[in-house]
């Protein structure tokens, strides 16, 4: 890779785990505000995108030096994990939306 994509992946990778975290902490907000089933939802779900997030990262730093069939499955494990993550906050979101406003 050159510098330029570099700077575009980092770029990329920062603009995303600053969301991600933005999105938690507004999770906890409505959590702490109202204690739902959506709610709860909602915060358990961003919990584990955030942690899935992160362990992707970590996973991908760690199994750098790995054949490229092991990071291939370990991408694909974690995208999974963190999709059901995302899953779990949508259905939250509807919860919340069809019983709250």
């Amino acid at each position: 890779m050159n510098n330029s994509t570099e700077i575009l992946f980092t770029v990329g990778q920062i603009i995303n785990s600053l969301s991600t975290l933005i999105l938690l902490i507004a999770a906890i907000i409505l959590f702490i505000k109202k204690k739902t089933l959506a709610t709860w939802l909602i915060l358990i779900g961003n919990i584990l995108v955030f942690i899935t997030y992160i362990g992707s990262l970590l996973l991908t730093a760690f199994t750098g030096s790995a054949s490229i069939d092991t990071i291939l499955m370990v991408q694909g494990f974690s995208l999974i994990v963190q999709n059901l993550s995302y899953s779990l906050f949508a259905i939250g979101l509807i919860i919340l939306a069809l019983t709250e406003f």
